[in-house]
């Protein structure tokens, strides 16, 4: 019977665990991984697993502009292996802790989003996780945990704000749109502007030069007609004389100007 008695108190804690030992249904002490002897008769042990524990909860909520949605969020945490006893003491079993943990959870994390209104909570996506992890960590001394990681994984919006949301991202894309259509557009009346600007300039130009060959063609004639006249000529003349054909014999036609001028 003594060595059944001592077979039966032997209590071998995993590395990854902690033990509190119960006497007579009362806490009574907490025993390190390895081996331990307990008293088969009055003691219990309850081991609490000291490992990371992923969790994941997902729950319905409100934003600051009354708007539905609902929320997926994974969460890690272990326990204070300092305060282990507590935790038997105040909550007894681990589901119970966890239970209670997932609840807290939730609670905080809707108490983030009730923050934003439904379009900031959506810009300000990136940084949500990191408030959502802040404001968890506040219950890590109430519940004698440690949390390691607070991941917001998705955000589902009705689909009526999903609509609304849609219509304004394409609202504000046609406006830009339109914007840029109208930068293009006042950029090529401006350049059509200094197209025109300039063939006016040269038009401008062109009958500037017209009118001023005009006065001097007129400035000739007035004061030297004849030597105008024969001075085109010479400029017209191609270096044959032409001939006409009167009767039987042909003339020809021989400028007289030519011949005043012993040509």
């Amino acid at each position: 019977m003594l060595i059944v008695t001592l077979i039966r108190g032997i209590c071998i804690i995993d590395s990854t665990q902690v033990g509190v030992v119960r006497t007579f249904g009362k806490i009574n002490r907490q025993i390190a991984p390895g081996l331990n002897l307990v008293n088969p008769i009055s003691d219990s042990v309850t081991t609490y697993d000291l490992r990371v524990h992923v969790r994941q909860a997902s729950f319905a909520s409100y934003t600051k502009d009354a708007q539905p949605l609902t929320a997926s969020i994974e969460y890690q945490y272990a326990l204070d292996k300092d305060n282990v006893m507590d935790v038997a003491l105040e909550y007894g079993t681990y589901d119970v802790l966890e239970a209670k943990l997932d609840n807290v959870v939730q609670e905080r994390a809707k108490i983030v989003f009730a923050k934003y209104s439904a379009m900031t909570l959506l810009e300000n996506r990136a940084t949500l996780s990191t408030e959502v992890s802040e404001e968890v960590e506040t219950i890590e001394e109430l519940y004698h945990v440690n949390f390691t990681s607070v991941i917001v994984q998705d955000i589902d919006f009705s689909d009526a704000f999903e609509a609304s949301v849609e219509a304004k991202m394409t609202a504000e894309q046609d406006a830009l749109r339109a914007e840029q259509e109208k930068k293009t557009a006042v950029v090529k009346a401006e350049q059509e502007a200094e197209v025109a600007a300039i063939e006016a300039e040269a038009a401008i130009a062109r009958a500037e030069g017209e009118a001023e060959a005009m006065r001097i063609t007129r400035e000739a004639l007035q004061n030297m007609p004849d030597a105008y006249i024969q001075q085109m000529w010479i400029e017209k003349w191609n270096g044959e004389l032409p001939a006409v054909q009167a009767g039987d014999s042909a003339s020809v036609i021989v400028n007289p100007g030519l011949k005043d001028a012993g040509q």
